[in-house]
């Protein structure tokens, strides 16, 4: 009687517990019907779920499937590919596969977002932002978020750029993934800039030098970009055109004076080799340091060209 107890106990135990062993060492794949993948090759183990022992699932999750499509592409696995694949391990026999007969693979991405644009627009005008602005403002124009191909993300400013100037700026911005020139793109903003200027506080004729008391310094929005923004040493300047009242000072307004002004007496030096004769002279034209101007000699009555060699002196060089 004793024995056949123990036979019993034995059959129980038995029958209760290989079952749960044999659960335990199954393997199981599962692939999805649709699937992305981050590198250039196929591995089982981006693709699958995997339930197997850690040694036998590591050796599944390294199985290559091949290449991946490229970024933008898709591409179709089938199932009897990674039967074959799993056949060569010699596991294919322990393996349940849980797979379509066909599964669409992508390439993973990332996503350039609109804010990452204007951050790198916005570093690049810090650093080439006049001193003498005192603020400015970033509006972007409709920046679209782009998908990318996965890796580390660089956004760079290429190449010379156009002075920046108040409104319309375009940039081309390289994107850079793993070091690799992915896209570039062309990003156009309206920028806006204050800054102090100089404005005339009455008006002014042509040829008019300039004074302090003809001038204000206001902090205004730029409207050209050719806005006068360095310290203008007035008594050097003159206008070269009629100005307003209230008119915002640009490079286009004002000239240097000449060092010789037209009407004016000047000293005439005349050269013919080692000999020098200086005479008295009119000049018929403004002249600045080098020019070439017309002067009257006023002992002769005659016409001469001189260079501006001076202030009120001019010199002829006869051969």
């Amino acid at each position: 009687m004793k024995p056949c107890w123990i036979f019993l106990l034995s059959f129980l135990f038995l029958a209760g517990f290989l079952p749960v062993t044999a659960a335990e060492t199954e393997i199981v794949i599962t692939v999805p019907s649709a699937v992305e993948v981050a590198g250039d090759e196929m591995i089982l183990g981006e693709l699958a779920e995997i339930t197997a022992p850690p040694e036998q699932r590591e050796k599944i999750a390294r199985i290559n499937l091949g290449r991946a499509p490229r970024f933008g592409d898709t591409a179709w696995l089938y199932r009897t590919n990674v039967l074959y694949a799993l056949e060569r391990t010699g596991l294919a026999s322990d393996c349940t596969l849980e797979m379509p007969t066909k599964v669409r693979v992508g390439r993973a991405g990332q996503l350039l977002t609109a804010g990452q644009i204007l951050a790198a627009v916005e570093a690049y005008l810090r650093a080439e932002a006049s001193p003498h602005w005192t603020a400015w403002r970033v509006e972007p124009s409709r920046l679209q978020e782009r998908p990318l191909p996965c890796g580390e993300l660089e956004l760079k400013i290429e190449g010379e750029q156009s002075p920046l100037k108040p409104g319309r700026n375009t940039f081309r911005i390289r994107v850079v993934v793993d070091g690799a020139v992915f896209i570039t793109l062309p990003v156009t903003i309206q920028l806006t800039i204050e800054a102090p200027v100089y404005v005339t506080t009455q008006k002014l004729e042509r040829y008019t030098e300039l004074s302090a008391d003809r001038l204000s310094r206001e902090v205004r929005a730029l409207v050209t970009g050719k806005e006068w923004l360095t310290p203008l040493p007035v008594e050097a300047y003159w206008v070269i055109r009629d100005l307003p009242a209230g008119k915002v000072l640009t490079s286009e307004d004002l000239q240097e004076k000449p060092v010789i002004f037209k009407g004016s007496k000047v000293r005439l030096v005349l050269e013919s080799g080692p000999v020098q004769v200086e005479l008295t002279a009119q000049a018929e034209e403004h002249g600045w340091l080098g020019d070439r101007i017309t002067v009257t000699n006023l002992g002769s009555n005659q016409k001469l060209t001189a260079t501006v060699t001076g202030p009120g002196m001019v010199e002829v060089t006869l051969e």
